[in-house]
């Protein structure tokens, strides 16, 4: 089996098997993201797909866990996922769950009860993009969908009994824009309740002026060190959430953090606290490692 390159996965996905079912992102439009721009949107034929799970099956039989690729295969026609994940349930016996991306646009097309039928071939896990709660901000960075279809959509998965994983994006309303980011963001992340909340840091490398002055403009202008724990630190006294397992352990961020709602909610807070209070603390990644 070979991957049309570049290829993604959740990192909570490293250890499992990865098929490609569709090429590329089907939205592709997010300012932020360069992931999947060198890539044109396609669902993989059904022999490509057939035949890659049958090598697979016959290298590797005894795998548990899956991950379907690309962007947001959840896209995909729902009698073609539930064909796929029939096949998977097939060939590899031992199967316990099946992860895919997710994007708040692929639910207008998909019912509880087509989630339902997911669910029932093991489909287990979906990775959500929220990025930011902020309406203003969801549409300057072409998201595709506003804060209310975004909560739909999260709780249509967590009532179809998946398990949903969000992310947010810290950063993504530059200096300006932190405050109502972080707390617009716990507004709809406490509407939503996920099973697992995650937040990233936007890392831009070389392209940070392109951004700040032509993609956002504005006066936009990226956060430093200490604005990114303020927001996290905003963001996260704002969580009222319950039977959530949080996280900011992705290299992208300064903290690395993990703990569970609500009962941990205090002790990340003062973590923060710690971090935001002693620049010699040793809690925070060095410049170096971010990224990797």
């Amino acid at each position: 089996m070979q991957y049309d390159m570049p290829l993604y996965r959740p990192p909570s996905e490293a250890n499992s098997l990865i098929f490609q079912i569709t090429l590329g992102c089907s939205w592709n439009r997010c300012l932020f993201c360069g992931m999947y721009k060198s890539k044109r949107y396609q669902v993989r034929k059904w022999e490509e797909i057939e035949k890659d799970v049958l090598e697979m099956a016959w290298l590797q039989p005894d795998t548990r866990r899956i991950f379907l690729a690309d962007g947001d295969a959840l896209g995909v026609e729902t009698p073609f996922l539930i064909r796929i994940l029939e096949l998977l349930n097939e060939k590899f016996r031992s199967l316990e769950r099946v992860g895919i991306y997710a994007g708040p646009t692929n639910f207008k097309d998909k019912t509880i009860s087509n989630l339902k039928a997911l669910r029932k071939r093991k489909l287990d896990m979906l990775y959500l993009g929220i990025e930011t709660g902020n309406d203003d901000l969801l549409k300057r960075i072409c998201k595709g969908a506003g804060s209310a279809e975004i909560i739909e959509a999260g709780r249509k998965a967590l009532d179809a009994g998946l398990r949903l994983s969000t992310i947010i994006l810290l950063g993504l309303g530059g200096v300006d824009g932190s405050f109502v980011h972080a707390k617009d963001s716990a507004k709809v992340v406490n509407a939503i309740n996920p099973s697992f909340l995650s937040c990233l840091t936007l890392m831009l490398g070389h392209f940070s002026e392109v951004y700040e002055t032509k993609i956002m403009g504005d006066g936009f202008k990226l956060l430093d060190k200490r604005q990114s724990l303020q927001e996290l630190r905003w963001f996260v006294e704002d969580l009222e959430l319950k039977g959530t397992h949080f996280g900011t352990e992705h290299a992208s961020n300064y903290l690395p953090i993990h703990g569970d709602f609500p009962q941990d909610k205090q002790k990340i807070l003062k973590l923060i606290d710690m971090a935001l209070g002693d620049k010699k603390s040793g809690l925070l990644r060095p410049e170096w490692a971010r990224g990797l």
